[in-house]
């Protein structure tokens, strides 16, 4: 059906209406200015329904993007279907048994791991398996570090080398600082600077619960002290000791052996645990057993997660 074509006049006062309205009833005056073709039903009806769909509103979801909300569908299905997308059902909270991506705000407002944690428990069960060795060790260093004051009798994780003709022991601690040595040598070999360093899956959370109870976090290696500065990048890269406050024991000049390095650290912390991916790091005296399975080796290993564990390598 063919309209009459608007005069002049009303075009102008349309125009002028035009830019006094905003959202879609501005819209709806456009193609009568462009061709006068619309009558004054069809701008109403035109003006509700775009009032009734609303413009699109964006919504963000982490790792989805961003995607568009599509308007609303003015019907009435005569079978039940899906919830749209936008809708207050859809955007409602998922059933604890589902898995919903985090929105913006909520992952603005997630809280990370606590920096202070005491407890393994707290440490997310998805950072590291609990079977690599790390999350033994971080429960004995946490129980051990409890008391504020050390006990009386306090036992060191280093063996006392006068023992091992007799039955093995460990020396006694006096009132040190504790701390966690960590072997950092893969195997019997040195630790690789020029290797692409990558950290242990969990374990900067762990040892950031062990330095919450003020125990220290030293690292061990068969490296010249000239290493230490390239180590302790290589530390504060892999996110293991991001503040760069640990410790690093390297060999010194006169030293050859990891053996002397165990030795020092006796005399500046009470050495509550030890980490290392084979027993030598525990003490060379593995090296040098006649009988691995002998009764000194029998002695040594009943020290194997009561101070002693057995990890994969903390960098590789």
């Amino acid at each position: 059906m063919n309209h009459p074509t608007l005069p002049l006049t009303a075009t102008l006062a349309l125009s002028i209406m035009a830019t006094q309205l905003g959202g879609c009833a501005a819209a709806a005056l456009v193609p009568l200015m462009a061709g006068g073709t619309l009558t004054g039903k069809e701008i109403i009806e035109n003006g509700k329904r775009g009032d009734s769909e609303g413009p699109a509103k964006p919504v963000v979801i982490v790792g989805k993007g961003v995607s568009t909300v599509p308007p609303a569908i003015n019907t009435t299905p005569t079978q039940p279907i899906a919830s749209a997308p936008g809708s207050a059902e859809a955007l409602a909270p998922p059933a604890a048994s589902e898995t919903a991506p985090l929105r913006v705000a909520e992952a603005a407002t997630a809280a990370p791991f606590p920096p202070s944690a005491t407890d393994v428990e707290s440490i997310s069960p998805a950072a590291a398996p609990d079977d690599d060795g790390y999350a033994a060790m971080t429960a004995f260093v946490l129980a051990a570090a409890k008391d504020v004051k050390p006990a009386p009798g306090r036992k060191s994780a280093l063996l006392d080398q006068r023992t091992l003709a007799s039955l093995p022991s460990t020396r006694p601690c006096g009132e040190q600082r504790g701390a966690l040595l960590i072997d950092l040598d893969p195997g019997d070999k040195a630790f690789d600077l020029d290797d692409p360093p990558s950290p242990a899956p969990g374990l900067a959370d762990r040892l950031r619960a062990i330095r919450g109870t003020g125990t220290a976090v030293v690292w061990i290696a068969s490296l010249p002290e000239t290493a230490e500065k390239p180590i302790g990048t290589i530390l504060k890269a892999t996110g293991l000791d991001p503040l760069g406050i640990d410790p690093v024991l390297l060999l010194r000049r006169t030293e050859t052996r990891k053996q002397q390095i165990l030795q020092r650290a006796d005399s500046d912390w009470c050495v509550l645990a030890i980490a290392g991916d084979r027993k030598a790091d525990f003490d060379e005296v593995f090296d040098y057993l006649r009988n691995p399975n002998g009764p000194v080796a029998v002695a040594l290993d009943a020290n194997i997660g009561d101070g002693w564990f057995l990890v994969p390598p903390p960098v590789k």
